[in-house]
């Protein structure tokens, strides 16, 4: 009977070394799950952590972009008063320097009538 005996503590020992390998497939299967669910979750926060990044870097350049065209907009003001006053300084130069021709010419064409003594 010895042969009965070896078969039975054979036959326990693969059931408890089946049973070994089954909990460890077990918590292998279960440890990928939960570490496919932790890398999921960091993605996630990584993708939406880049989305808000984008966000608030649009957000300032927007503001920059605001800011510079304030400035540009008051530039061309300054640069536009700035033409006018040359402009109207141009003009009245001019004018001037048509009125001393005609004064010139007004007083030639006076000394040119009088009859010389």
């Amino acid at each position: 009977m010895m042969l009965g005996d070896d078969t039975d503590k054979v036959n326990e020992a693969v059931e408890r070394l089946t049973e070994a390998v089954w909990g460890s497939y077990e918590t292998a299967v279960e440890n990928t799950a939960a570490m496919h669910e932790t890398n999921t979750r960091i993605a996630r926060s990584l993708f939406q952590s880049n989305i808000e990044l984008l966000r608030a870097q649009a957000e300032i350049q927007a503001e920059i972009n605001r800011h510079n065209l304030q400035s540009l907009a008051e530039q061309a003001r300054k640069h536009r008063e700035a033409l006018l006053g040359l402009s109207r300084e141009s003009l009245n130069a001019y004018d001037g320097f048509l009125g001393s021709l005609s004064s010139y010419y007004e007083e030639i064409s006076e000394e040119s009538e009088r009859p010389e003594s």
